[in-house]
């Protein structure tokens, strides 16, 4: 968990809370925040549609609303839109009662009429949300009064919660007339309406989106009068906005956060990324279904001397998809780094290589490409020939989607539930029904996401998601390797911003109407 300074004030008593909006009203109206919103894994640049988009939550929620969020260590989930919920004795429904002084930007009362439109609209095939997933058990959305929702169930699954977190609401009473492949690409996003702390208020393609504080949001009028988005070219760009103060906030990549050691001209914070990095394989390539293949890839690799050498000891070994310690138990393979161990596994499995397999990254920041050089002169020791080749983001999943690749090197955000996972390792999520890239098939593997979503007691649930551990560490369906932190760069004078990294950003309750400039 990472809190920006003076969060004291923001997460302890409301006396305090009255009391600092009383010292900063008077300058409230002219405060503006520009960041670099979507520079980093977890942006999404220029790309509005919420419920068609894995990450950028970090600057949809200051204008839209979800039903529930994390507190900011990604801990446990609380309501947001959702006041409070709960599932029926037999898990074959779950009551949403929602908030009653909640507004749209134009006004208009939210109500369960947008969730039952929002949570539909998911699950229509036509609007191809990376969400749908997450949905498959909800057999029916019922509104039973204006501010309460029943959500009935096919069986339990204990993971909507969680999903609720990165759903975006959406207003019935302006979108319900379009049909949903339309909503998909359509311009309805020049001019959108949410819930959030701040207004939509322009968009200037390639420069920035502006918005405008909320007078009527529902946690009271943000301190800051304007927020701002701004697009950068890539991270480098961001990082000299940042330290020349034309911007207050970026995510910053290693490097930029060495090069600040010595001006200090920005505060710099940290916290894990909850993602994993891995080497992911085409798993309809016969050259890499013997596991002892994969198993000869991941023993060739020294990740301790990678993690110390490029990393500066600022990551964690992985040996499983899963990530959070109570996942992970003590009997799994640690795969201590041996080549000889690895050339033998080859022999054993005929590995024969005739040209260099390609290594597809969306990871251009210069320690990734460190890794990557580390990669290829590691993997070359036991025989595996590797030729890097780093694209943008849209680039990454157009290739994949087509399986038109060999090897990747990539991260795959845990979260706090498992649950996350279906959609990327479940798989009947292969595309091009989901984002299942890696073709994972492992009928074991399906069959413990389905019983943990229905498992409701915590221990139970825990056990199977150890079990989910041992099964990938033996079975490597990705190859895993560590678990980065994430860095977040500050301008001195931002006061009471509260951040943390996470999967997709922004899927934790950060108060931004809360946030100031000194």
């Amino acid at each position: 968990m990472v809190i920006k300074k003076n969060a004291s004030s923001i997460l302890c008593s409301a006396a305090l809370t009255v009391m600092l909006g009383l010292a900063m009203s008077a300058a409230a109206g002219e405060q503006k925040l520009t960041g670099a919103f979507d520079v980093g894994s977890a942006g999404n640049a220029q790309k509005f549609n919420p419920l068609t988009a894995p990450a950028g939550f970090s600057f949809y929620n200051k204008y839209f609303g979800t039903l529930a969020l994390y507190d900011v260590g990604l801990q446990k989930i609380g309501g947001d839109l959702a006041q409070s919920w709960a599932y029926a004795k037999d898990g074959k429904s779950l009551t949403l009662h929602l908030r009653q002084d909640v507004k749209w930007h134009d006004g208009k009362p939210f109500t369960a009429a947008d969730v039952k439109f929002t949570l539909e609209l998911v699950k229509n095939p036509a609007m191809a949300s990376v969400f749908s997933s997450r949905l498959k058990d909800v057999s029916a959305i019922r509104v039973l009064d204006a501010h309460t929702v029943l959500i009935e169930l096919a069986q339990m699954d204990a993971t909507l919660p969680d999903a609720f977190t990165s759903i975006m609401m959406l207003p019935s009473h302006l979108l319900s007339h379009i049909p949903a492949g339309e909503l998909r690409s359509s311009n309805w996003w020049k001019a959108p309406v949410g819930t959030g702390p701040f207004k939509w208020t322009r968009y200037v393609p390639d420069q920035f989106v502006e918005l405008a504080a909320n007078p009527d949001f529902y946690r009271g009028k943000p301190m800051l009068a304007k927020l701002v988005n701004r697009y950068f070219k890539d991270a480098s760009a961001a990082s000299i906005a940042l330290q020349a103060g034309e911007i207050q906030f970026s995510s910053m990549t290693l490097d930029q956060v060495r090069e600040n050691q010595s001006t200090r001209a920005v505060d710099v914070i940290a916290g894990p990324s909850h993602v994993l990095n891995y080497i992911g394989f085409n798993n309809s390539d016969p050259r890499f279904k013997d596991v002892r293949v994969r198993q000869a890839i991941l023993l060739a690799i020294d990740r301790k001397a990678i993690i110390r050498s490029i990393y500066n000891n600022t990551a964690i070994l992985g040996n499983c998809v899963l990530t959070l310690p109570q996942y992970v138990p003590a009997d799994i393979n640690p795969y201590e780094t041996s080549v000889s161990k690895a050339r033998a596994l080859l022999k054993a499995a005929g590995w024969h290589q005739t040209e260099a397999l390609e290594m597809l990254t969306y990871y251009n920041d210069q320690a990734s490409k460190d890794v990557v050089t580390v990669l290829q002169a590691m993997l070359a020791q036991v025989g595996i020939s590797i030729r890097p080749r780093f694209v943008d983001g849209p680039t990454f999943g157009t290739l994949v989607d087509a399986n038109k690749f060999s090897l990747v090197y990539a991260g795959g955000g845990n979260g706090p539930d498992p649950g996350t996972l279906i959609p990327l390792m479940q798989s009947s999520y292969a595309p091009p029904r989901g984002v299942n890239r890696m073709r994972v098939n492992l009928p074991e593997l399906d069959q413990l996401f389905s019983a943990a979503q229905q498992e409701t007691d915590d221990a139970r649930r825990t056990a199977l998601y150890q079990q989910m551990c041992r099964l990938t560490n033996a079975q490597l369906p990705w190859i895993p390797l560590w678990v980065g932190e994430r860095f977040g760069g500050f301008a001195r004078n931002v006061q009471n911003v509260i951040w943390t990294p996470s999967p997709g950003g922004g899927r934790y309750q950060d108060f931004p109407e809360r946030w100031s400039i000194r």
